[in-house]
């Protein structure tokens, strides 16, 4: 299989111009065939090797046309320039599609959720806010190349400290965080004051993987369904247990 990464680039006038010449050889190598072996008498031995020369000149045209299109046309610019349009794809596009499927509660899980993005998409990451039923939930999404991060913020329990907050909620989500780390995600629980003055504590789950996701549909689809696997785990199980979802915008600290 070709790498992408190994494809060189060719300006448009050039490709134009290999293009058009694989289809003027193409085309008169058809005509020599066609005149030879049609319209003179092809057992004529003076005849054989314009049919044969005609014959070979279709073949390799029409693997160099194949090739061309190949060389010019596949995804093989990789610049530092192309990964950040592809993470504004990612951000933009792709992951909200995948997090319309999430739902609040079983009973409305063929409804899907409205997504919004809020605000500009910061460095490599950006914020979402998810609803349906009359319910909301926020989250923050970034995608660094090759890693994940997921954020969550909820209000911290007024009969809870600081120093509880972590034991606390990681009881409370042990099997959405734990389902998580079973694909190599770790997660972590920071109390702070958010810039509105509220106790918070932010749920942090981040996973580095071994490829470049912005290169690989298949692993990049496999990561934003997980995600919004665990953001409807994490929808669902604050909701049963009564945890208060903050509803500014998610960011890292």
């Amino acid at each position: 299989m070709l790498d992408s990464r190994e494809f060189i680039h060719v300006p448009a006038p050039i490709r134009t111009l290999a293009l058009a010449m694989l289809a003027l050889v193409c085309v008169s190598a058809v005509y020599i065939t066609a005149r030879y072996a049609y319209i003179d008498d092809p057992k004529d031995p003076k005849y054989a090797d314009w049919i044969l020369v005609g014959m070979s000149l279709v073949h390799m045209s029409l693997a160099g046309f194949a090739f061309a299109l190949l060389l010019f046309f596949a995804e093989k610019d990789v610049s530092t320039d192309v990964l950040l349009k592809k993470t504004e794809a990612f951000l933009e596009e792709l992951l909200p599609k995948v997090l319309e499927r999430v739902s609040p509660s079983y009973s409305v899980r063929h409804q899907g959720s409205e997504v919004i993005k809020l605000g500009r998409s910061d460095i490599f990451g950006a914020a979402y806010e998810l609803s349906a039923d009359g319910k909301r939930v926020r989250l923050w999404v970034g995608l660094n190349v090759s890693r994940l991060i997921v954020i969550y913020w909820v209000v911290l329990p007024t009969d809870k400290s600081v120093a509880e907050a972590a034991a606390y909620f990681d009881n409370i989500y042990q099997y959405t965080f734990g389902g998580a780390k079973k694909v190599g995600f770790t997660t972590n629980y920071e109390p702070f004051t958010s810039p509105n003055g509220s106790q918070l504590v932010s749920i942090w789950s981040s996973v580095k993987l071994d490829q470049n996701l912005l290169l690989q549909p298949s692993d990049r689809l496999f990561w934003m369904q997980d995600i919004a696997m665990m953001t409807e785990s994490f929808w669902r199980t604050s909701l049963r247990n009564e945890v208060a979802l903050s509803y500014e915008e998610p960011s890292p600290l």
